[in-house]
């Protein structure tokens, strides 16, 4: 199955591209780079043994798509091309993490990569020492199934945490395996009005695997992702020449304010990280300031951080082994079924729900209770069944 995956999303990012250059009303961002991508994966051997990271690649490259185009139809004119500030912040995000797909997808099919590719892209290794997957704390449409008893488990740690005596800052973390709902859970709470009405600001950001790997340039990637989001203006973000000058700002900026902060997908687990809502009574000076991220966020105010990692060691030594949630796949059918039939509904006619109706079970043991499992299966069936070549049950099943 995990290959038909691949090739479902392979399909959707090269049509997705196409329908691009179709339009032309503006042109894409960095589309060299996607026209690269595309050019590697018409021509890939996808096999069991690359089908998982090229999966991660695919969902990565749609989003950007998606990214890059908004990022299009928002340009400033009063001269083409332009972005305002706000507008060039975001678009160097989002060209460090496309080279960043680009060169994992390279790897992946080992293309030319020991040659002109690799050399080409070992230039922009600066450029690309972002993040490997982007998640933003944007709640896409939509019913979510499955999630009650979680949310309320979450809600109320987040919320009575708030209504603490003590006023101190509380952390959880959401931790569990790949794909079981950890960033939706963590957008929900994020997106509820309860949060919206008791925290402010509330900030979303994305961590990824990569930045294991990447040491002090991610751990400022942090910082101004921080301040960004703080509202500082660019030019003074990037004017600070060190990560002591940016965690001083950031605590400056947080004092005195009930705030809610996600740290999503973490995968690193060292002492900067360490501790995020202790150090009450810390009072960092000089370069103190750059050894601690707990020491950016201030504690007298209250309010909340969240974690989610797949990787439990690291949630807890970000907010300790007492504050974990351990979030399972869904062990009702009938949620995983829901969120399968909503992404297949969007494309569907009629007469196809006989056919998938009778490969519920089979679609239901392919999930395996994770939901992003059920959601990206209702896109590959939705897809299958609108193309009369794929219409048959048998054809289906051999998918599975």
């Amino acid at each position: 199955m995990a290959v038909e995956v691949v090739q479902f999303l392979v399909r959707k990012f090269v049509d997705s591209l196409a329908e691009e250059e179709e339009a032309a009303a503006v042109e894409l961002p960095f589309c060299a780079h996607f026209y690269d991508v595309k050019a590697e994966l018409e021509k890939a051997a996808i096999s069991s043994t690359n089908a998982d990271e090229l999966r991660q690649c695919l969902y990565e490259l749609n989003d950007l798509l998606a990214e890059c185009r908004m990022l299009a139809s928002r340009r400033n004119t009063p001269r083409p091309g332009c972005f305002s500030p706000s507008e060039a912040w975001r678009s160097s995000k989002a060209k460090k993490r496309v080279i960043a797909v680009k060169r994992r997808v390279l790897q992946c099919v080992q293309s030319d990569y020991s040659s002109g590719n690799a050399a080409a892209l070992q230039e922009e290794d600066s450029a690309a020492a972002g993040f490997s997957r982007w998640t933003t704390s944007w709640l896409e449409d939509g019913t979510i199934h499955g999630f009650d008893q979680q949310l309320a488990e979450l809600e109320s740690v987040v919320f009575g945490a708030d209504s603490s005596v003590a006023r101190r800052l509380a952390g959880v973390g959401i931790v569990g395996m790949g794909g079981v709902g950890k960033t939706a859970l963590a957008r929900l709470v994020f997106n509820s009005p309860r949060a919206r009405g008791r925290f402010f600001p509330r900030i979303w950001v994305c961590l990824s695997r990569t930045a294991a790997c990447a040491g002090a340039d991610v751990r400022k990637e942090v910082l101004q992702s921080m301040l960004m989001a703080l509202g500082l203006e660019e030019e003074v973000i990037l004017s600070m020449d060190n990560m002591g000058e940016m965690a001083f700002a950031v605590h400056e900026q947080l004092k005195g304010k009930k705030y809610l902060i996600v740290f999503d997908d973490v995968w690193n687990v060292d002492g900067w990280y360490a501790d995020v809502v202790g150090r009450r009574n810390a009072s960092p000076t000089g370069d103190e300031w750059a050894e601690r991220l707990a020491f950016g966020l201030p504690k007298e105010r209250g309010g909340v951080v969240v974690v989610t990692s797949r990787l439990e060691q690291a949630a807890e030594k970000m907010v300790g082994k007492s504050s974990l949630h351990r979030l399972q796949p869904l062990a009702d059918g009938e949620s995983c079924w829901a969120i399968f039939m909503d992404a297949f509904s969007k494309e569907r006619r009629q007469a196809d729900l006989t056919i998938v109706n009778s490969m519920k079970d089979e679609i239901l043991d392919t999930c395996g209770g994770l939901p992003s499992a059920a959601k990206t299966l209702g896109d590959i069936f939705a897809r299958s069944l609108s193309s009369p070549a794929s219409t048959s049950s048998q054809e289906l099943s051999k998918s599975t």
